[in-house]
This record gives C-alpha cells, sequence and structure tokens, in this order.
C-alpha cells in the first residue's frame, strides 16, 4: 500500500457516507463535514515518547492502541498512522459565526452526530483494508477509548487527535488550544493505525504554535472575546471552564426543534467568527 492508496480509499470511504448530512434539520443533501484533509506519521516517531511525558504515561503509543485489538508482539517501525481532518462545510461556519451564547444548529448537530458518523466511516475504512488482509486500528472504535484527567493538563484523553495531527504536518496549535489548519480552526479529527509501511508527511512549520497570529506576533486574540465562559485568556485555555459551559448553554440557550438525546456537546465558538477560520491566517 502507497500514501495514494491509502488516500484514494478514504475519500472513496467519504463519498460512500450515509450519515453526513443534515437530515435531522430537514436538509438530506447537505453534508455534515467536507472531505478529510490527510496526513501520515511514521509508529516509531518519537514525538510519541515525547506524548506520554507530556499528557501523561497514559496516553497510548501506535504500539499500545494497536495490541488492543492485535494482542502480541509488533514492531512499531511496521506501523503507519494516517491521521484525517475533516473541515466544519462553508454552511455551519458562517451561521456560527454569527452566534453569540450558543452554537449554531448545524454546529450542534454535526457535533453531536459525529460519533455515529466516525462509526460509518472508520467501520467502512477498516473493513476495506481488512479485505486487503491489512491489518488497522481506528482509534474512534477502541472500546477503551476515553477522556483522563492529566495532573498537568486537566482534561486529557488516551489519545490526542489534535497532537497527532500536528505531527502529520496537519496544522499547529491556537490560543484556545484548537488545531489551525490549511483550512481553518473548525475541524474534527479521526486517527487509524495500520500495519503498512507508509511515507510521513512533512511538517511545513517548525513549532507548535507558529499558525496562530496571537503567537505569531501579538495580533489577534479575537477568539477571547468569541468566548462566552471566558475560558480563553492571553495565559491560554481553561478546559474545566469550557467543559461547564457547555452544560450551561445546553439548559439555558437550547434552540427548538433539535432533540438533546444522546448527543455530546461542543460550543466550538472559538472556531468561528475568527481569522483562523476557513485559513491558516
Amino acid at each position: 500500500m502507497t500514501n495514494g492508496d491509502i488516500e484514494q480509499l478514504i475519500n472513496e470511504v467519504y463519498d460512500s457516507l450515509e450519515k453526513n448530512n443534515f437530515a435531522t434539520l430537514g436538509k438530506q443533501t447537505a453534508p455534515m463535514w467536507d472531505r478529510p484533509l490527510i496526513g501520515i506519521t511514521t509508529g516509531d516517531d518519537p514525538y510519541y515518547d515525547f506524548l506520554k511525558e507530556h499528557i501523561g504515561p497514559f496516553h497510548w503509543s501506535p504500539v499500545d492502541a494497536f495490541q488492543l485489538k492485535y494482542p502480541g508482539s509488533i514492531s512499531k517501525e511496521k506501523l503507519s498512522v494516517v491521521v484525517m481532518v475533516f473541515p466544519q462545510t462553508m454552511e455551519t461556519k458562517q451561521a456560527q459565526s454569527k452566534e453569540k451564547k450558543c452554537p449554531a444548529k448545524e454546529w450542534i448537530v454535526s457535533r453531536g452526530e459525529w460519533e455515529p458518523l466516525m462509526k460509518e466511516f472508520s467501520g467502512k475504512l477498516v473493513e476495506r483494508l481488512e479485505k486487503m488482509e491489512i491489518r488497522s486500528v481506528s482509534i474512534d472504535l477502541l472500546p477503551e477509548f476515553s477522556t483522563v484527567r492529566s495532573e498537568k493538563l486537566g482534561i486529557s484523553s488516551k489519545w490526542s487527535h489534535r497532537h497527532t495531527a500536528y505531527l502529520a504536518g496537519l496544522g499547529t496549535f491556537g490560543l484556545s488550544e484548537g488545531l489551525i489548519t490549511e483550512n481553518g480552526k473548525a475541524v474534527r479529527i479521526t486517527s487509524l493505525i495500520l500495519e503498512a509501511p507508509l511515507t510521513p508527511s512533512k511538517r511545513p512549520y517548525s513549532t507548535h504554535q507558529e499558525w496562530c497570529l496571537y503567537f505569531q506576533d501579538g495580533s489577534c486574540g479575537v477568539c477571547i472575546k468569541r468566548c462566552p465562559a471566558s475560558a480563553i485568556t492571553t495565559e491560554g485555555h481553561d478546559k474545566d471552564a469550557c467543559d461547564a459551559y457547555e452544560e450551561v448553554f445546553a439548559e439555558k440557550y437550547w434552540p427548538e426543534g433539535i432533540e438533546r438525546g444522546d448527543y455530546i456537546l461542543g460550543c466550538g465558538l472559538c472556531q468561528a467568527g475568527v481569522p483562523c477560520q476557513n485559513k491558516r491566517p
């Protein structure tokens, strides 16, 4: 398998998705997410060792995650990690940029229905790879994948899609800790580990905050003003305050016409109405 082969396969699976639409809002032909940006890392990149040190020993390496599905010895040199960054559509971003207290209906639905969509997307992708006799592990399909509280960083997870995307050359971090990509910051990410020797993507930056205007020259900080919970300051992002506000908007500002159900919430107002909404500024 080559990089071109996996990219073609990912795009074919994306094009076949049945859940990638706003049927919940009566718009069956309107996609929730655009075709993903794709980056690749090797399983033996030393950055994964750094993540265990930086985030916590609970953070998986590619081998750790791979062995959850395929127990037994596996060399990290045989693994590759494919990272897929799904941008929000322009329609969703435009609607979101007008909001000040509660995310737009399109944003609520695209976040709330992300997990079912990834179950379809990742399931189809893994199935296609298995038919090709290539062993693969989708992080989002692992039942062990969950959030963890890091002593140093607070709310964390056993695998950071954002840090892996940074490693794969797909973007750098902003003041709000969101990933700024070539298609902007309004994105969600998934990762796939597979037993195949792919070529790693180049990183077109030298620091982890290079594409953020605030860290570049102090000229921005719009995300600070966009945050209704005051969870973003020049000191960074308060994840606990951010998390707490999601329950506030669900209780006080939830829009009519959408049942909350088992939706996972996400405010995301800092990802739209900002210079990094659609591109790296």
